[in-house]
């Protein structure tokens, strides 16, 4: 089967030029003028961007404490309608169960899946038999960890713990994401605002410096292991020049962001009538940091963009202040047209951020995250167009977008998943289901 993408303008080499891409079972096989195809894809006016890599995301999510009720078939379709190719979600263990077991659990649960997937294996201590399964996590086809510094009693590691992993990671060849909150200032400033309502408090019960020491505590950590690291969702810009001051000194240290520290702020917590919508870990900043990440994320001090996506109900939200509101924001289908809409953003720009570091990060390169030969024909094809996000039209399980009024560039035309449509003139594709591949990689 050889498909062809022609008259498009094609981000590629970190330019857009105005090419063919040529497909042949499942891959790219070329970018040139091509005559003869079983299938040919007018591009005329529209972007040709590689499909992107979510390198952060939660779809059906159970932490013991709260479950989103979504399913691989509801996050899959909503990640395709966005763009996104490829997830990385993760592997969530609980207490004394087996790595290999949780795992298991999760391949059969993706097993629906319309977009590829891989992912992060959380570990929760590091007793002998953990540091066992870890070792083998290559073997699994997985080439990263998750850890946490804060949500005791289930999540929450003592840095001695931390920096016995990261030993065994750097030796391993794995890649850990970890989680930065000091956990005594978070516990602290809880108890200080414990009286409070929780929605208009909660970025004074999280505040930025316990991201930040926390972020500067575990660099230093993987300084002395040799262990390569990412600080997940950055919503501090002291703690995104700190990273990109270590990365350029030589370390292999890299951050991620998300649309909601780029575009919300800590004043929608404390003003907007609706402030259950913006609950999450980190919480939402003061509108300076969006200013500065933004600048940050073309400067390079920010590594990749991802979603944190939790497809926690309106219901789920609205009503669970008394016991308890779940913390994350859906935000599948619009990581795309957030990250494009960031001022002084170029689709090359895009593509470098929501495609090439994330597979360069986690070793997907080579089959992910460029239009290049030999690579996967993961490509979205867009129109570079501005609007305003609606959640009305979004095809999200939640049923509301925390984005929802903002700005946002490039409409999602076609989505194509190793040489197969799953979203055609912007209507997903039924026959997609199931065809999502596990990337062991």
């Amino acid at each position: 089967m050889k498909t062809v993408l022609k008259n498009g303008m094609v981000v590629v080499g970190g330019v857009l030029c105005r090419t063919d891409v040529v497909i042949e079972n499942g891959k790219i096989s070329g970018l040139s003028t091509a005559q003869d195809a079983d299938e040919t894809i007018d591009c005329t006016g529209h972007i040709v961007m590689p499909g992107v890599v979510d390198a952060h995301c939660h779809i059906k999510l159970d932490t013991g404490g709260f479950q989103t009720p979504d399913d691989w078939r509801a996050g899959s379709k909503e990640a395709a309608m966005g763009g996104i190719t490829s997830v990385i979600d993760f592997v969530g263990p609980m207490p004394g169960e087996s790595l290999k077991h949780a795992l298991d659990q999760r391949l059969l649960e993706a097993k629906d899946s319309a977009v590829d997937y891989t992912f992060h294996m959380t570990a929760l201590d590091a007793r002998p038999e953990t540091l066992r399964e870890i070792e083998a996590c290559r073997s699994w086809g997985l080439t990263s960890l998750k850890l946490y510094t804060t949500y005791r009693p289930n999540y929450y590691l003592d840095d001695a713990s931390i920096l016995e992993i990261l030993k065994v990671a750097s030796r391993c060849g794995l890649v850990t994401l970890i989680h930065c909150e000091n956990d005594a200032i978070v516990t602290e400033e809880g108890q200080r605002h414990a009286d409070e309502d929780v929605w208009r408090s909660y970025p004074e019960r999280r505040p930025a410096i316990a991201e930040e020491e926390a972020a500067a505590r575990m660099v230093a950590l993987a300084r002395y292991a040799g262990a390569k690291i990412v600080v997940a969702h950055n919503s501090s810009s002291e703690t995104a020049r700190y990273v990109g001051k270590a990365r350029r000194e030589g370390m292999e240290v890299y951050n991620e962001t998300a649309p909601q520290y780029l575009f919300l702020n800590d004043g929608n917590n404390h003003h907007d009538r609706e402030a259950w919508r913006y609950i999450l870990q980190p919480p939402l900043r003061s509108a300076s940091h969006n200013a500065a990440l933004c600048r940050a994320l073309l400067e390079g001090d920010v590594s990749f963009v991802i979603t944190d996506h939790c497809a926690y109900t309106r219901d789920q939200k609205i009503h669970g202040m008394a016991g308890g509101t779940p913390g994350g924001l859906p935000g599948l289908e619009t990581l795309l047209p957030l990250t494009a809409s960031v001022p002084g953003m170029t689709w090359p720009d895009v593509a470098r951020l929501l495609c090439e570091n994330p597979c360069r990060v986690y070793g997907l390169w080579g089959k992910k995250g460029a239009l290049l030969p030999g690579f996967d024909a993961d490509v979205v094809v867009l129109k570079d167009a501005c609007y305003t996000v609606d959640e009305r039209k979004l095809c999200g399980f939640a049923g509301y977008s925390p984005f929802d009024g903002h700005a946002a560039r490039g409409q999602v035309v076609h989505v194509l998943r190793r040489g197969e449509k799953i979203v055609s003139e912007g209507v997903f594709c039924e026959g997609a289901w199931t065809r999502g591949a596990f990337i062991h990689i």
